[in-house]
């Protein structure tokens, strides 16, 4: 694989003594019918062939707007303003004998009385295609509505959640997160937490990228998902209002706003989010367990879990424009979470002969706060306007967790006597952990249509985790020395890339390396057991793509990716889950390390993509027996445990289709399918593991336009299941309906949703090993009916907004692993 990627980077740089194209610039003066110049105005560059857009600028002070860097061709300007009539231009042409285009000045006229009341608006649509990446607008989906985050994601194309909250991929594990382009504080089930309590009417977008280049974090085997918070980015002071209700079993509700005040020397901006949710995990489980490949026992388990959580999420900052080249920016985030969790757990307990032999019930209460606060300061420097610039990000986050459990076992005879006496077990466990992180990044334009980007990161993270558990049986509390522990954790990591770009008339073309080091160190009190390790790896990356024809597109890339363990999957304490279930983390956890592959081809709005993948020390989550797992701990053959691992290798091959369709000038349909395969290789305990399932998974935006107002979406989805490690899924689906109608002048909106309507998108699995299978069902609150209401104050002028990418980017994301 490494010889392809080689032989990837020669062939392309072969191509660097090509031919380049021609390139010039377009300027032009807006006025208005008094010959004042317009400040502000909105100038769009299209492409005479196909009107599509080749760029957007907006007009300065003097009314003028600029286009650099444009090919060779022939180009027309459609411009608008606020309440005056679109105006378009005629043809102008760049060749390579006139490069520098002035289009005369350009003046707009107030629109006619009587149209005033007309608005003439685009809506992106739910589900969009781009050149690296897919694009779900959430907040011009209608289905969306009153959602949370983690179920926009569910519902979004590739994207799937397992029973453990671990979120893939197009059928793969190992996804980094990000918010806003740096990676959430949490994962595991406190990021299941987080997105579950963040409402969708936050969201902007979120982007979903497969094969990232050396400019990104090296982490994510599967990619990246970019979850894009909502901004207002008009001139002046603005915001938006936003209030739900939704009901499934139980209810849910969310309310927040957005306030935005910009001008010429300062952008002022905050939001706030409030959600409470109450949610419903009904897991039913039937265990067997063998000896030799004989039935030997099992249980029938029947957990009932109700979740309510408040979630409070805070964001606010301001960027400083110092001069036209010179903006300093910060930017506070605060999240609050609390939750409970009630479970109701009712096992039978089966003998050899599957007969019922004993009974035992447990409740299960916790109470847990999550506190996460991260600052971060800015600064971008633009040398010129043909893109030259440098910026830095410095971060400091502190994140802290803190839950009180009671587990309550009660065992009985057949007859209903008591069996022994009963369990009870108290926990107090917190986590604090912190970072600091701080990057620069410089981007410089190079003669006849090349680009060089190149950067540095240094990062450290440290995270004490303590839990004390005590034995309540007796009616006093006596230290579980079995489970209570305290762990340690140290990573240093800093990191530097390049990369290199360059567009002919053809075919253009990106490669780059990025570099990085990480060291780790370990402490756990039980035991006193120290563990230090470092490694330096390199992940290169490229990409070519071709223009067969101007509506067809043929593309390469390459990169090689890396996951690191979570902070609390090295986490080597022994949580109860009931007196047969534990889960616990591994300190002896590596990180994998994977080579992706992608042939994409696009024809007109129709993407094919072609994906291999091969990694190396996949990381698992398995669900084994417990002997299997720790043979030198003494426990009873029906107890299971649930711990991070890694396999030997996968191998993931896989086809995926987008394929817009418009079938009317009021229909609009989306079509999304993944068709993939994933092979696994490894070994737990006695099972040998060399396994693969064929997979389908298919997704469908339908999007109608009815006038006056109204709009509705039907959508669907289907999943035949996968395979995954041990597990394999079992088929699911759903349909999911929503209408929309703008009221008071088009400033709010309505919206009315059901998802799942028929309850049928529940999750279902098998897993199997030599001496033991789960099978495995949930029922969640999938079906869920919403009605919220959005309302948009404030003007209308809009500025270009700016991009923060923050220091703190994969550090974030592994926090609460």
């Amino acid at each position: 694989m490494k010889k392809i990627f080689l032989a990837l980077c020669l062939l392309i740089a072969g191509f660097l003594s090509a031919q380049t194209t021609v390139r010039g610039k377009v300027t032009t003066v807006v006025t208005n019918e008094k010959n004042t110049p317009l400040e502000n105005a909105t100038v769009e560059l299209l492409k005479s062939k196909d009107s599509s857009l080749a760029k957007t600028a907006i007009t300065d002070r003097n009314g003028v707007a600029e286009f650099d860097n444009i090919r060779a061709g022939s180009y027309f300007a459609r411009i608008s303003f606020v309440n005056y009539a679109t105006t378009f231009t005629s043809f102008v042409t760049i060749t390579a004998d006139q490069p520098n285009i002035a289009i005369p000045t350009i003046v707009l006229q107030p629109r006619a009385a009587e149209m005033k009341e007309v608005v003439v608006s685009t809506r992106k649509p739910f589900i969009q295609r781009l050149a690296d990446r897919l694009v779900v607008n959430v907040e011009n989906s209608i289905v969306s509505a009153g959602s949370s985050a983690m179920d926009v994601l569910e519902r979004s194309p590739g994207v799937s959640v397992d029973q453990n909250d671990a979120i893939g991929l197009r059928g793969k594990q190992g996804v980094t997160i990000m918010i806003d382009g740096k990676p959430t504080p949490l994962t595991g089930a406190d990021l299941a937490s987080y997105l579950r309590g963040l409402p969708s009417n936050a969201i902007e977008r979120i982007d979903l990228i497969t094969n990232p280049s050396a400019k990104y974090e090296a982490a994510g085997n599967s990619g990246i998902i970019d979850i894009r918070m909502k901004k207002d980015q008009r001139l002046g002071t603005n915001g938006t209002l936003t209030a739900g209700y939704g009901q499934g079993i139980y209810p849910k509700a969310n309310a927040g706003g957005t306030i935005n005040y910009r001008n010429k020397k300062v952008n002022l901006f905050g939001n706030y989010n409030y959600a409470y949710r109450m949610n419903l995990n009904h897991l039913i489980l039937d265990r067997n367990f063998y000896t030799n490949g004989v039935y030997s026992g099992g249980d029938l388990k029947d957990n009932y879990a109700k979740r309510p959580s408040n979630f409070h999420a805070f964001r606010g900052g301001a960027d400083f424009f110092l001069s036209k080249k010179d903006i300093l920016g910060f930017v506070v985030t605060h999240n609050y979470g609390l939750g409970e969790s009630n479970t109701d757990n009712n096992s039978v307990v089966l003998n050899s002969s599957k007969q019922a032999a004993s009974t035992f019930q447990t409740k299960a209460f916790a109470n847990s706060t999550n506190r996460n606060t991260i600052a971060n300061i800015n600064y971008k420097h633009s040398f010129n306007t043909a893109g030259k610039e440098l910026t830095a990000d410095i971060d400091y986050g502190e994140f802290k967790s803190g839950s009180l459990s009671t587990t309550a076992t009660k065992y009985y005879a057949l007859n209903g006597g008591a069996l022994q006496p009963d369990y009870i077990l108290n926990g107090d466990q917190s986590g604090k952990l912190k970072l600091r992180t701080a990057k620069i990044d410089y981007a410089n334009p190079l003669p006849q249509g090349a680009r060089f980007e190149t950067g540095l990161k240094t990062s450290y993270v440290s995270s004490d985790n303590d839990a004390k558990f005590f034995d309540m049986s007796s009616g006093s509390p006596v230290d579980d020395v079995n489970k209570t522990n305290r762990f340690f954790y140290e990573e240093y990591n800093n990191a530097a890339y390049f990369n290199l770009a360059k567009e002919f008339k053809r075919f253009n073309f990106q490669v780059g390396v990025r570099a990085e080091h990480t060291r780790l160190k370990t402490h756990q009190v039980k035991g006193n057991t120290y563990f230090d390790s470092s490694y330096l790896k390199l992940f290169p990356s490229a990409f070519l793509n071709y223009k067969i024809k101007d509506d067809q597109i043929l593309g390469i890339s390459v990169s090689r990716r890396i996951d690191r363990p979570g902070y609390s999957q090295l986490n080597p304490f022994l949580f109860l889950i009931d007196v047969t279930t534990y889960g616990t983390g591994n300190p002896r956890l590596l990180p994998q390390f994977t080579w992706s592959y992608e042939l994409n081809y696009t024809v007109k709005s129709i993407n094919f993509t072609l994906a291999y993948s091969h990694t190396t020390q996949n990381q698992n989550i398995a669900i084994a027996r417990f002997k299997d797992v720790f043979p030198t701990i003494p426990q009873a053959d029906n107890v299971t445990v649930q711990i991070p691992i890694n396999l030997s290798t996968s191998d993931y091959y896989g086809v995926s289709v987008s394929a817009p369709v418009r079938v009317n000038k009021r229909w609009n349909m989306i079509n999304n399918a993944n068709m993939y395969i994933n092979k696994f290789n490894g070994r737990l305990g006695i099972t040998n593991l060399n396994r693969g399932k064929p997979a389908f998974d298919y997704r469908v935006n339908n999007t109608f336009t009815l006038g006056r107002g109204w709009t509705t979406e039907l959508n669907g989805n289907f999943s035949t299941g996968g395979q995954n490690g041990f597990m394999v899924s079992n088929p699911q689906w759903g349909i999911a309906l929503g209408v929309q109608k703008t009221v008071m002048q088009n400033r709010g909106t309505i919206r009315f949703n059901i998802t799942d309507i028929f309850w049928t998108d529940l999750p279902r699995a098998t897993i199997t090993y030599d001496n033991y299978i789960e099978k495995w069902h949930a029922y969640r609150e999938s079906r869920v009916a919403n009605l919220s209401f959005t309302y948009r104050f404030g003007k209308n002028t809009v500025q270009a907004a700016r991009k923060r990418t923050t220091a703190s980017e994969e550090e974030r994301q592994r926090a609460g692993n």
